[in-house]
């Protein structure tokens, strides 16, 4: 450039880097800035909170208040996120006030951020409260509703707005669909739950993914229904993940199922042969059902470090078999 830079230059490579994914050059770039203004600062803490970096963004907003500079919709929608993410209420209430004095009417951005913030803190009737008072919800509001609701034991609220969601016209996505099943997990809805994971595709188009898998997997497994379990695993068009296995896992040891729980343990341990959990819950089971030789036997590998050393050295079955040993 013949002479140097100004604002809006600077505010469009900032913008640039971000875009591209390389916030950590856009930072420095911003630093290094001889003037910045409010989409300078905007665009810098979207960026950190889009590359999950809560705890920057959040210092950044900080910086940006004590410099004078108002923050606009995105910004604030931003930090709401990252405050979601950290548990950081008292920020997050902060945020919130802020809102009320300057958004007397917020958009449904704010209103969704709001609504997320509160219900990953486990403060449901103010997400409650915020929520009911959103003038406009889209997918992501009811979202975050239902999805704090579940993960927050009321389960049985979630599926009361779940229900309200689909009468008030709203088509629900994968992230919905999660929610709900943690919900019915959680509540024991096993029927319900059936229904729903069924309904997914068939009624409203939404593929399912290993995370919807996985919490069939919890879900059947709390109930005892081991086999059911296993044989949905064994039909999934994907390839088991660790939150499908340890779903199986936990249910066979709450159920004592040692057969099944040998092999979850196998594919848990080809997904991570570093996963020391894995023989610690092994131990456990078998411990359950009085089987002190294979106790000892996983004893005896923990001590000898099994766990950490190479997934190279060490053979896995992973066929779909009940009765064969861990390790071979």
């Amino acid at each position: 450039m013949p002479s140097a830079p100004d604002v809006v230059s600077y505010n469009a490579l900032v913008h640039a880097y971000v875009n591209a994914g390389r916030v950590g050059v856009a930072r420095e770039l911003f630093e290094g800035m001889p003037v910045r203004d409010a989409v300078s600062w905007g665009t810098v803490v979207a960026g950190c909170a889009k590359a999950g970096w809560p705890e920057e963004a959040v210092g950044l907003f900080d910086r940006m208040r004590e410099e004078n500079f108002r923050p606009d919709d995105v910004t604030l929608a931003a930090v709401l996120s990252c405050c979601a993410q950290l548990g950081a209420l008292d920020k997050g209430q902060e945020v919130h006030e802020y809102v009320r004095q300057t958004r007397p009417h917020p958009n449904v951005f704010l209103c969704t951020g709001l609504v997320d913030l509160y219900a990953k803190c486990g403060r449901v009737e103010a997400a409650k409260e915020v929520f009911q008072a959103c003038p406009e919800r889209n997918v992501f509001t009811w979202n975050a509703l239902i999805v704090g609701l579940a993960m927050h034991g009321h389960g049985t609220v979630a599926l009361e707005y779940f229900h309200q969601m689909l009468a008030d016209g709203i088509q629900p996505d994968g992230v919905t669909f999660l929610g709900v099943l943690i919900a019915c997990s959680h509540t024991g809805l096993v029927d319900m739950a059936r229904r729903i994971f069924s309904d997914m595709e068939d009624m409203h188009d939404v593929p399912r993914e290993l995370k919807h898998y996985g919490c069939m997997a919890d879900l059947l497994g709390r109930a005892g229904l081991i086999e059911e379990a296993m044989d949905m695993i064994r039909k999934m068009p994907m390839e088991g993940d660790s939150y499908v296995w340890g779903g199986i896992l936990a249910g066979c040891r709450m159920h004592r199922n040692v057969e099944a729980a040998e092999v979850a343990a196998r594919h848990l341990l080809q997904l991570n042969p570093d996963d020391s959990g894995v023989y610690s819950a092994m131990a456990g089971i078998y411990a359950d059902a009085c089987r002190w030789e294979d106790v000892a036997r996983i004893r005896k590998l923990m001590d000898e470090g099994i766990s950490r050393r190479n997934a190279g050295c060490s053979s896995i079955t992973t066929e779909l078999k009940y009765g064969a040993p861990i390790l071979s």
